[in-house]
């Protein structure tokens, strides 16, 4: 009985040792974990913030297609319910100009990226463009711009942006998803030129 009395102790006293060595190891870990949090998740974070989706949210899309058609036919009330700031659109001699060349944005996709926080987008349309005199509709990215949601209703933020915003907007530029989109729109424009000879004198007078 004694014999097992003792065999019983050493044995909990082994468990007991098992146990404390995991807890240093676990608390180890831990504190070496906390040291690189901050690398982790900015690392994480960009990868993450910088992956666009296309199309996820309709009445995203619905904004930008209603704003790019006013922009196209001058139409001042509808451009002024599209943004946040609607005195910029007082003076439509822009939009007039803009308008004489290109008369619609048509096959809109909105690849969007989370903005700083959860009230905000950052949307990049890609659009074919009918341009005047021009017979083919080439691709083109009008943008970016920033959404931001305010009292439940979508609006094109045309005020000026903080310093932080012009950061992170320069830094998703840069981003390889991207690019690629402006590649695609890049490759578009040289296919149309190589096949349009209106398109290509369009450009030549451009340049």
């Amino acid at each position: 009985m004694a014999r097992n009395r003792k065999k019983e102790v050493k044995m909990k006293k082994l468990l007991l040792a098992i146990w404390f060595i995991f807890l240093i190891a676990l608390a180890t870990f831990g504190v070496v974990l906390y040291k690189k949090r901050k690398s982790i998740s900015d690392d994480f974070t960009f990868t993450t913030r910088f992956s666009y989706q296309t199309n996820a949210n309709q009445d995203i899309n619905a904004l930008i297609i209603t704003y790019l058609n006013a922009y196209a036919s001058c139409d001042q009330t509808l451009l002024k319910q599209c943004v946040v700031d609607p005195s910029e659109f007082d003076d439509m001699s822009k939009v007039q100009d803009q308008s004489r060349i290109i008369t619609s944005y048509t096959s809109i996709n909105c690849y969007t990226v989370t903005g700083l926080d959860d009230n905000s987008t950052l949307v990049y349309p890609v659009a074919r463009i009918s341009i005047v005199g021009v017979t083919s509709t080439p691709l083109d990215i009008p943008g970016p711009y920033y959404v931001v949601k305010k009292d439940g209703q979508y609006l094109i933020d045309n005020t000026e942006w903080s310093e932080d915003l012009k950061t992170y907007v320069e830094k998703s530029n840069q981003s390889d998803d991207i690019q690629d989109l402006y590649k695609t729109v890049r490759d578009d424009e040289e296919k149309c030129k190589e096949n349009d000879p209106s398109f290509r004198d369009f450009m030549n007078r451009l340049n």
